[in-house]
């Protein structure tokens, strides 16, 4: 937008946000002159006039009441924003970076640092810009929707309030609505409503703040697109579709590399069956806002469709691209044999390590901030846990051993580790061709075929994350004749199954994490490589047996062997 047009667009709605605060002020009996100036020399009012789109127009209001001074405002960095003054003037003015005022890195913003001259003891300068995806609600999941402010930043010791004003389609929820800045502030519910929420009587020393404010939206027929890429389907509302576009550009990039790496395909989109990947947008609770990057859930022993959450779209590039591979990556995890019901630490590791090194390889600058916050959060997790990470063997999807965020870290940590020691993702891929498709589904197996592909035993290293892993890799040679046996078995044979069964059994009791002698170890896994490999044999046998001795009963029962 132009700057012609974006100050004619705050004029217009300067005027009309006026008129409202007037109307809604004196429907309170109250000056309405007294929700923009409060008794302080140096006062800031905060506007966010959001469309039915979600974007925002954002206006900041500063009003001195001294001969000159000087302050500092945020003001976005990559987009365009305009100033002027309504009193006095700026009579010098920089542009700096966040960190010398706010001692913190804002990737977005840079600061708006001036000094002024005051006209009659007055000064009031006005900040405007647009801030798209600020109000984000996704129909095709939920009516309910967040509103979250772009970072409010200004100098320590002016006084603030800030209003959120609504369109007529949404409905704000006061009970859903704070100020989070170093604690948390709730409205002024004697001054707001469904359609305007203002937040004001803050301490001044509150100068870094964000604004949440949860709200419905009532919209008989929100417009809905479903878009087909691929293998890939995306079922959303029209509003967010470049954003969708956007991850499914990025899924046909990386197919290639997700199946070389993981020696598995996703099938094609085919009705009425539709066993394509879906994947939607989807807002979360209020409490959870930034919490939850995605997931797929897992029911029936099934995958579902794929979740990201909207908000990631504001963020840095790349953090979108990270969870959207991340997702991903568990319906790979899945076609290639690995069960998050059994092993769900190993899941996550992967799909976390994964998505960075593949994202990263894409020069995408967030995988290399996500990369840099983890790897802290590793330094943190070894602080407090050392290596003692056994807990992992623990995490299933409907227990979690210890709180997300550590279990997320460990996992990568575990996996990230192990890829540096053998080769990175190379290593992984070397695993899922050796693993070629089998089902694994506990630690010992898993251990086994992650020690195959690193040409060595890994059950050292993971014994020294915590892990409790007996070293099947020494019985290499007798595990790899049984793998064979049992695939020459066909498990949907009735007559065989009972005893592919069996066989499986045995080899479970072999390779179980339970203390058992090596050589009776070995002499179980010997017992399922005989079972297996014998089947047929044994299996005649003991039909033929059964129908021997049935049909002695029969002769037996006919009096054939009566003197």
């Amino acid at each position: 937008m132009g700057y012609a047009l974006l100050l004619m667009r705050a004029i217009i709605l300067i005027s009309l946000l006026n008129m409202h605060v007037v109307l809604h002020a004196s429907n309170h009996h109250m000056n309405p002159i007294s929700l923009v100036y409060l008794q302080s020399p140096e006062r800031l009012r905060y506007d966010f006039i959001i469309d039915e789109e979600g974007g925002a127009i954002v206006r900041v209001r500063f009003h001195a009441n001294r001969a000159n001074g000087s302050s500092w405002i945020f003001v976005p960095r990559f987009s365009e924003w305009l100033n002027y003054t309504v009193k006095g003037r700026v009579y010098r003015w920089t542009l700096g970076e966040p960190e010398k005022y706010a001692d913190s890195q804002y990737y977005f913003y840079k600061v708006l640092d001036f000094q002024f001259v005051s006209d009659e003891g007055e000064f009031e300068l006005i900040i405007e810009y647009n801030f798209s995806l600020a109000a984000m609600v996704v129909e095709t999941e939920s009516m309910h929707g967040i509103f979250y402010s772009p970072q409010i930043g200004f100098k320590e010791g002016s006084e603030i309030e800030a209003a959120v004003i609504f369109p007529s389609k949404f409905k704000a929820d006061l009970n859903e609505a704070l100020a989070i800045g170093r604690s948390l502030y709730k409205p002024d519910k004697t001054l707001s409503n469904s359609s305007f929420v203002l937040f004001r009587d803050m301490p001044t020393t509150e100068n870094l703040l964000r604004i949440q404010v949860g709200f419905r939206v009532f919209d008989k027929e929100p417009d809905l697109i479903i878009l087909d890429s691929g293998v890939f389907r995306f079922n959303t509302v029209k509003r967010y579709e470049p954003y969708a576009r956007k991850i499914l550009n990025l899924y046909n990039l990386t197919y290639s590399t997700l199946t070389n790496l993981f020696n598995a395909t996703l099938r094609e989109h085919s009705p009425p069956d539709d066993k394509s990947v879906t994947v939607r947008f989807f807002v979360p609770d209020f409490n959870s806002l930034m919490s939850i990057g995605g997931y797929v859930p897992f029911s029936g022993g099934e995958l579902g469709d794929i979740y990201v959450n909207i908000i990631f779209a504001r963020y840095v590039e790349g953090y979108l691209e990270v969870i959207a591979l991340h997702e991903l990556i568990h319906h790979f995890l899945w076609k290639a044999g690995i069960s998050p019901q059994h092993l769900l630490w190993f899941h996550e590791g992967v799909a976390q390590y994964a998505s960075i090194e593949i994202a990263e390889g894409l020069s995408y600058e967030g995988a290399k901030m996500i990369k840099n916050d983890i790897e802290k959060g590793v330094e943190h997790l070894i602080s407090i846990y050392g290596n003692n990470l056994g807990f992992l063997a623990d995490w299933t999807p409907s227990n979690a051993p210890r709180d997300l965020s550590i279990l997320y870290t460990a996992a990568y940590y575990v996996i990230s580790r192990l890829a540096a020691e053998y080769g990175g993702l190379n290593y992984y891929s070397k695993f899922f061709k050796t693993l070629s498709g089998r089902t694994v589904r506990d630690n010992v197996a898993l251990c086994y075929y992650l020690s195959a592909a690193a040409n060595e035993s890994v059950a050292e290293k993971l014994n020294a994350f915590g892990f409790n892993i007996p070293d099947l890799y020494r019985y290499w040679p007798l595990v790899s004749e049984f793998e064979r046996a049992m695939d020459n078995i066909d498990p949907n044979n009735i007559f065989l199954k009972p005893f592919w069964d069996l066989a499986n059994l045995i080899y479970r009791v072999g390779v179980s994490g339970e203390k058992i002698f090596v050589e009776a170890r070995y002499l179980i896994l010997l017992a399922a490589l005989l079972t297996a490999y014998f089947a047929p044999l044994v299996a005649l046998l003991t039909y033929s047996s059964l129908i021997f001795a049935v049909l002695i009963i029969l002769l037996k029962a006919r009096g054939v062997f009566k003197q």
